[in-house]
């Protein structure tokens, strides 16, 4: 998750996006890397949980 939340920052303009909205409310590099990787989770948790037959 790491590696693709360094990748997203580099990127991904969304993601640039974000991370400079929450610099501005105060947050540090480590939080937002932080909230990015739950993000990521949820995403990849959505792609590969099972669907109900």
């Amino acid at each position: 998750m790491h590696r693709i939340v360094q990748t997203r920052l580099r990127f991904d303009l969304r993601t640039q996006d974000y991370f400079e909205r929450r610099v501005k409310e105060g947050k540090t590099r480590r939080e937002i890397v932080r909230c990015l990787k739950r993000c990521v989770a949820r995403e990849v948790f959505h792609l590969v949980r099972p669907t109900q037959p």
